[in-house]
Formats: C-alpha cells, structure tokens, sequence
C-alpha cells in the first residue's frame, strides 16, 4: 500500500505533467534592460552560450502555432502558423474567434456542471457532521470540499458575464475584461491545487474506514446539461477533485487560442496578451511551488538527472561581488552569469561547476576563517539611502506617467538602484569547498532561503551519489536541460512587475503572534519574519526570545511591505551557552526547528479587520492575527527615512511633498524679486552675504514658519543667492543629465529654423516640474530685463548669470576647457530668453499631478 507521501508525490507529478503537455511553460517576459552593473564585457564562446527565450508577444505571433479547433482542447498544436492568418480575410478570422469563445462557453458550462456534482453532497454531509453519527468531521469536509465553493461561484459569473457578451450579437464586442477578472482571481486555484494533496489523501483514508463515505465518494453522480438527452455518468470523488487541476491548464490554451484567432487590431488583442502573460505566469509559479513541495515529501527519486533547485545569488569571487543564477541539478551544481553585449540578445554562460560529490557545505565559522574580508557587507546607512531613493524614483515615475511623459530615463535609474541593492546588499554566506580544496562564497539576504539551499544539498547528498564522470559535451547539454526547466526567469526587480497589478501589497503589516504549541520540552524560541519586495525576500523583523514555555506568547510586530507577495514564518530555539559551557563544548548557533512561507492574496486584506490565520510548522503550529494597512507612495516616502527638506531633493519629489507644480523656494524668492528687486542694479550678479543665504536655506529645510519674514528682511541679493543655490543644488541639472548634451548639440546649428524647432521640442521633452519651473523662471527673467536701464542685467548678463547654474554639465565631445563650455551654456539660456513666445505652463489641476494613491 502507497504511504501517504508518495500519493502525495503522484498527484504532483500528475499535475505537473497537464502544465508540461501545455507547453505554456517555456515563456515569459525578459526585460532587456535589466542588467547588472558591473558584469563582464568580453566576449562569449559560440558553444558556451545560452539565450534567452524571445518574449511572449512574440512567441504568441511567431512559430507557436494555435490550438486546433477540430480537436479536443487537451493542448495539441496545429501546424497552422500564425503568419499565415494574416493573409486571410478578417470576416473569416473573426468567425474563428467565435467558434472558440462559444467552445470556450460550453467548456465553462460542462465545468460548472462537473463543479456542482462534486458539491452536491457538500450539504449533507455538513448537516451529519453535528449529529451523534457523522459521516465525516467538519475538519475532514473543510479538507475536502477546500476553495470548492469559490470555485463555482467564480466561473459561474465569468460564464454568465461571458454569455452576456456572446449574446449581443455583435463580433466587435470585447471580451478580454471578463477573461482579466477570472484571471486576476486565480488566486483560489494556487489555494485550492495546494490544498489538493491533502484532499486526495484525505478521502483515501475516509473511503478505507468508513463504508457510508465509501459509497458516497465511488458513486458520484455526474448530472449532463439540460440540453443534453444523455444519462448521468457515474464518476468518483477523487476524479472530480482533479477536474480543477485540468480545467485551469484548459483555460490557458482556449485563451492562447482565442488570442491567435484575435486580429491585431481587434480592442481586446493587447488586452488578451496580458490575459495570457497573466495566466502563463500564474501557471509557471504554480509548477515551482508543487516541485518544492514534492520535493519535500518525496525527494529526488528520479534517476535521471533533472533540475532541482534555481536561483539568483550573488557570488564573492576575487573580493567583488557579481549576480549570479546558480542551478543545482541532480549531481552537479552550475554558476551562470548573465551577459548583455552591445548589439547582441542577453545571454547566460555557465561560469563553472561543481560536482556533488566533490562539495563541502562549510560553516559559518569556517567561512569567516577563510574569506572575512570578503564577507564585509556595505553599511546599513548606505542600504537605507538607496532604498529611500527607490521610492523618490517610483514617485518621479508615476508623475511622469501622470504628465504623458516618458519613463526610461527613470526606468534606468530604477533598474540601476534596485541591481546595487540587490547586489551588495545580501549578507547571509552559503559556503561550498571543493575536493581540491577550492572554495565558494555566495551570499543571500534571506536564511529562508539559505536553509532551503542547504537542505536541499545535503538531502541530495545522503541519497547517494556515484563518481562523477561525465564528458564535456554532456556536462554542457546537463546544464542546457537545467536552463530549460528553471524556475527563477528574471532577477527579482521591481521593473519585472507590474507595479499597479493589485497582486501585491504596498503598507503596513501588524502580525500579533498569540500563540506556539507543539514543544514537547520547554526550551527557547523566538520567529524571525522575512517578506519580499517584487520577489526580492530579506528579514523584516524578529520577536523577543521565548524563555522556558510550553507554549510560549509573542509580542505584536509591524513591518512595512512594499510590493510583497509572501510573508515567511522562521522558528528558532536559542542556544543554550551555559549547558555548553558546562559541558566543555564549542559555542555553537541557534537552530532553525522550521519554517513556513504563506500567500499574502490582496484579496483577504481588503478589509481593515484581524484576519486569524494558523501556520503548520512541521511539528509546532503558530497562531496569529495580522491586519493590513494599505499606505500610498506618499505615506511610504516618509517612513523609510528618505531625505526631507527642499534643498538637494530631486525637484519632482519637492513638489510632490508640497502639492504644488513650481517649488515653493522658487516661488517665494521669485515673488519677493520682483516685489523689490527688479531695479537693483545687478539682481542675481551681486553676491549675497553667504551666512545669510545659508541661514534661509536651513529655514526653507526646515519648512519654519520664519521663511516669509526672513524673507522681507533679507537683503534682496541674499534672496536672489538663495534662489541660485537652490538651482545648484539639485541633484542633476534643470535641463536633465540626459538631455544637456543635446541642447549643446542643437544650439550650434546655423539653420535658424530648425534650431529652433529642435531646440523648443527639447525643452518640451524635460521632466513636467521641470518644465513648469524653467518657464516660469524664464519669465521671470524676461520681466527682469525690461527694468535693464536700472538693474543693468541684460538678456546677455542674466543668461552668463544662469547657464551654468542651469546646465552643468560638459558638452559631449567637447573640449573640457571651461570658458568654452561656459559660452555654450550661456548659449542655449539666451536662445530661450531672446524668444518672444514660450510654450506656455501646464494648466492642468495640480492634483493630477501629485496623486499616486494605489
């Protein structure tokens, strides 16, 4: 008789082989510009290279192919491609497209019918389970009949909403919205197919010792729709329970198949592709987290060698640090490193390898022995720094978004920031020395992960492994195979997601841990909890220690969560030093007793309650309430210890805080110039006295409520010095990095005309605050010269006055000779101070502007 973890096992297997037939796996998203500062350049050997898979729009329009239709929906491909629907004619592509929505109706229809047999005696059986003879405990029915429920009543408002659509009549009627809803809630499959094990077993063990369930669950009535004239067909529980497992696959080649038949310019294409994307990417998820689980129960009985584990880590070679994807395979352990050539597709190599047999997890005090200087982590001052402008960048980026404005530029400084920390921030070694004596030094930010890397090592270890002896050419197709079959597809990054999806959560956690049981002898214990940031996982928090219980009590925790999907659990007993002591015996490390990971589904947190929630931890349970406070980029701007003030804040992040379009200093100093200074003879040329410009900056740092009285008391080329330093001290110059070089480039042009069409497109181009910002202060200016006759600040005088203020950077290519980039500086100032009309300010209400509530 099968124990209970190898029917486990086979039902894993079972449904991994419905994704693996789908052949919906081998997709996914890359992101070109998600590369690693700091990895080599040099060029890679033609039989060492992997590359990556093109991304899924171009797999649905390229050599794919479509599911035929003639055939039952069980995932075979017709050698129809797709190139050659775009030659037919569209009224015959959109009558395809309505042939599979009504297949795709019917296959709802038969599904709802297979869920409503299967929750047919969920009712009884309930009414028996409080009566002196139960059929089965409720315990027993909650594992069974587990997300069933929402289930049915999931696809029965997609079928209904999907039959509305249908019934119109009109072939132009989008459907892709319906289809987004049922996907954006595949949350209860990921529930549901991982409660499913524990379903099967469950009525297994029912069906051997109790005859009423038996009868029950072997002679299930599976009711046809009324249309039909066929009689009911007898079916078993244990079948009707794997039917979800199959519909969801289903569902993703129907969609797959629809999307085929979609014209391009149908209003539901694009749609669709996210459609799929969604669900492809809700599959592949869904297949790592059952290999992990199928893994624990029953581990690597496979003789054939296959992927077990993948993921990025960073490894410490030569006292620097490099992203790395390392696979470990049934007998050998491979280090990838990703290569992104000028002019050529990402690829991966394989670093090196290491053979199982031949590697030693070291430990910790074995590493720092061997390599303490490479272990030295950047300070946490300098993590917190780049965290903080991680959330000023999102900011600048959803204002962007807010102003039609494009986002690369911002993109990039996102990828930048997130690779640095994600780079040098890890601090948690995972050691391997080799036979000869070699060793190698990654590091993790998560002892989750890290306990779950050496597990799985160790286990494969102990089930046996024979003398390597594999050539090169089969080393190098093992590690093609372990490319083919990985879990991890792209670094854990926040551009990799979609930031405004609702799959994630953006605030506060409070997690209230009221109680652990399961000790068999009092000892000390604390939990650790680790979270992720768009898959990037580290700790969050710890409790206080646990001393001598039984069942000991927690104190309440918050963490804040930014784009978190999971929330792991990690219980640890103290160390006992002063048995040690006593016992002559080498200090030794606190021991993880167990772990637990758990889904954070935005869903369940909607609501501002306590949410009970029970985590199976091997042998202990933990018991807790967590409530959720969503919080905007605003709230989160604040708390993660970003930079106040105004002076040195990127100027989009200034207005942000300030609900306003121009920064508030500008502003002010503006407004008090030219209440008193447009006839002072050299406005913004005479310097102010330097203590009193610096003691109004620390005022408007400070936001005090003395700014608007130190400035009516200041001196006016005090107010003026002011205004100038702030422009200098901006992080990057008004005009934008990015863009100086070309306004050097354009300004020298001899057509009048086009340089002033170009020149006029490039200012247009720059950052909206920006924006808002030069206009007015070039206005200003204007106003300025026409008082020349007093103030002596011509055109001229106030563009040699503001250049460099203004531009600040080298021209490309350029002589470095300062005078010379002083004049084209000046250049380019003059050339929009000498124009009669600006584009004129941005009239929009400041709200559309500031508002980034998620």
């Amino acid at each position: 008789m099968p124990t209970d973890a190898e029917r486990q096992t086979e039902f894993l297997q079972r449904y991994a082989a419905f994704l693996l037939q789908s052949q919906l796996l081998q997709t996914f998203t890359f992101h070109p510009d998600s590369t690693v500062s700091g990895e080599d350049t040099e060029d890679v050997e033609d039989d060492q290279v992997f590359t990556q898979e093109p991304v899924l729009d171009s797999v649905v329009q390229s050599d794919s192919g479509y599911i035929n239709q003639s055939s039952e929906t069980n995932g075979t491909l017709s050698p129809l491609r797709p190139e050659a629907l775009m030659d037919e004619d569209p009224n015959k592509q959109m009558q395809r497209r309505k042939m599979v929505l009504h297949k795709l109706l019917e296959n709802e229809r038969v599904y709802l019918t297979k869920l409503g047999s299967l929750l047919l005696p969920l009712r009884p059986l309930k009414a028996a389970a409080y009566t002196s003879q139960p059929v089965l405990t409720s315990q027993e029915i909650q594992a069974i009949f587990f997300k069933v429920p929402d289930l049915y009543e999931l696809h029965q408002d997609f079928c209904g909403k999907l039959q509305e659509r249908l019934g119109s009549g009109d072939p132009l009627q989008p459907v892709a919205d319906v289809f987004q809803q049922l996907v954006s809630q595949f949350g209860i499959y990921h529930a549901f197919v991982s409660n499913c094990p524990t379903a099967v077993e469950t009525v297994e063990r029912c069906v051997q010792s109790r005859e009423q369930f038996r009868m029950i669950a072997q002679e299930m009535r599976l009711k046809p729709s009324k249309e039909s004239k066929e009689m009911p067909v007898t079916t078993t529980l244990e079948a009707l329970l794997l039917q979800p497992v199959n519909h969801i696959t289903k569902v993703t080649l129907l969609i797959r198949e629809l999307l085929v038949n979609t014209p391009s310019d149908h209003n539901d294409y694009i749609a669709l592709q996210k459609v799929l994307r969604d669900s492809n990417n809700f599959l592949s998820a869904t297949k790592q987290s059952l290999d992990q689980r199928s893994g624990d129960q029953n581990p690597f009985t496979d003789k054939d060698p296959h992927l077990v584990k993948d993921g990025f880590m960073v490894e410490v070679s030569e006292g620097s640090r490099k992203l790395r994807h390392v696979f470990l395979c049934t007998d050998l352990l491979f280090c990838a490193k990703l290569r992104r050539l000028p002019g050529r597709q990402a690829t991966f190599k394989c670093d090196w390898y290491l053979p199982l047999e031949d590697a030693t997890l070291q430990t910790p005090s074995e590493i720092q022995l061997m390599a303490p200087s490479t272990l030295q982590a950047v300070a946490q001052k300098d993590i917190e720094v780049a965290r903080a402008k991680l959330i000023q960048t999102k900011i600048e980026m959803q204002l962007e978004q807010n102003h039609n404005k494009g986002t690369e530029r911002l993109r990039k400084k996102l990828v930048e920031t997130e690779t640095w920390i994600l780079v040098n921030s890890p601090a948690i070694p995972l050691g391997l020395q080799s036979r000869s004596g070699k060793t190698y030094i990654f590091l993790l930010s998560s002892d989750y992960e890290l306990h779950d890397w050496k597990d799985t090592i160790e286990q494969l270890k102990r089930n046996g492994l024979h003398p390597f002896s594999r050539t090169p050419c089969e080393v190098q197709a093992l590690f093609q195979l372990c490319y083919n079959q990985r879990t991890a597809r792209h670094q854990p990054l926040h551009c990799n997601s979609d930031e405004w999806d609702g799959n994630t959560l953006r605030g506060l956690l409070t997690i209230k841990i009221h109680s652990v049981s399961g000790f068999k002898e009092a000892c000390n214990v604390y939990c650790c909890l680790e979270s992720d940031c768009h898959g990037y996982f580290e700790k969050k928090a710890q409790t206080s220690i646990l001393l001598l219980s039984k069942n000991p009590v927690c104190d309440e925790i918050d963490i804040s969560l930014d784009g978190a999907q999971f929330l792991r659990f990690l219980l640890w007993e103290q160390h006992d030093f002063r048995s040690t002591a006593e016992k002559g015996q080498d200090y030794g490390t606190d021991r993880l007793l167990a772990k637990k990971q758990i889904w954070l589904d935005p869903k369940n947190f909607q609501c501002k309650e306590w949410r009970n929630v029970s985590v199976g931890l091997k042998e202990q349970e933990l018991r807790c309430l967590l409530k959720f406070q969503p919080q905007s980029l605003s709230e989160l701007d604040q708390l993660t210890g970003a930079s106040q003030g105004t002076f040195g804040i990127p100027i989009s992040i200034v207005t942000f805080r300030e609900h306003s379009r121009i920064p508030q200093v500008v502003l002010r100093c503006v407004e008090e110039v030219e209440r008193r200074g447009m006839t002072e003879l050299g406005i913004y040329r005479v310097s102010g006295i330097a203590t009193e410009i610096q003691a109004l900056r620390a005022a408007f740092d400070s936001d005090g409520t003395e700014t608007l009285a130190l400035l009516k008391d200041c001196d006016i080329h005090v107010v003026a010095g002011t205004l100038k330093l702030y422009l200098r001290s901006l992080p990057e110059p008004l005009l934008t990095t990015e863009l100086v070089p070309l306004f050097y480039r354009t300004v020298g042009l001899e057509d009048r005309a086009s340089k002033d069409t170009q020149m006029t497109s490039l200012l247009c181009q720059v950052p909206q605050p920006n924006l808002n910002t030069l206009l007015y202060l070039f206005n200003h200016l204007k106003r300025v010269t026409q008082h020349e006759e007093l103030n002596k600040m011509s055109l001229h005088n106030l563009a040699t006055v503001f250049g460099p203020t203004l531009l600040r950077s080298n021209p490309e290519g350029e002589s470095t000779d300062i005078s010379h980039m002083v004049v084209v500086q000046v250049q380019v100032i003059f050339h929009f101070l000498s124009k009669e009309t600006l584009p004129s300010l941005d009239q929009r209400d400041r709200q559309d502007s500031v508002s980034l509530e998620t």
